[in-house]
């Protein structure tokens, strides 16, 4: 048998605690992530009474088929509206909150070439300030609470 040499020795002695070290730190990264995934999507969503976020969309111009007093649908550029399109709620970094749906058009209800759905939202946390709505395809828009309760309006087209 031959005998070890001392640095074959000290050797043998680092690689348990350099292994041990290396799975501490393992641990604490692992559960670091968890904790800040598990705790930042509860910390962000607002609390709060919920409420029913109300309101009307109204599409002016050409980007409309309907007759005057009954159902319309968006066409062209707009064809993403029309009853029974999303309608989502969410706070300003994009979490979402609610989601509702647009009520069946009306078309001719604001003036001849238009149309207009309702639109609401039940369950929508009123915790935040600032809202952000999204309907169908279209940009969202950033509204305080006070006006999604009230009845947002939108609007896309020009009024003639």
């Amino acid at each position: 048998m031959r005998p070890l040499n001392a640095q074959a020795t000290a050797s043998r002695r680092v690689r348990p605690a350099l292994a041990a070290v290396l799975g501490a730190v393992a641990g604490a990264a692992i559960t670091g992530t968890v904790w800040w995934a598990t705790s930042a999507s509860d910390a962000d969503v607002p609390s709060g009474p919920a409420f029913t976020a109300i309101g009307k969309v109204t599409v002016f111009g050409s980007w409309v088929n309907g007759q005057d007093g009954e159902g319309c649908v968006g066409t062209d550029d707009l064809v993403d509206l029309r009853g029974g399109t999303a309608v989502t709620v969410s706070d300003l970094d994009g979490h979402e909150l609610a989601q509702g749906t647009l009520a069946d058009g009306i078309a001719g209800e604001v003036v001849g070439d238009s149309c207009t759905w309702p639109l609401s939202v039940g369950g929508v946390p009123g915790g935040a300030t600032q809202y952000r709505v999204q309907i169908g395809d279209r940009d969202s828009v950033i509204k305080v609470r006070e006006q999604l309760q009230a009845g947002i309006k939108v609007s896309y087209g020009v009024q003639q």
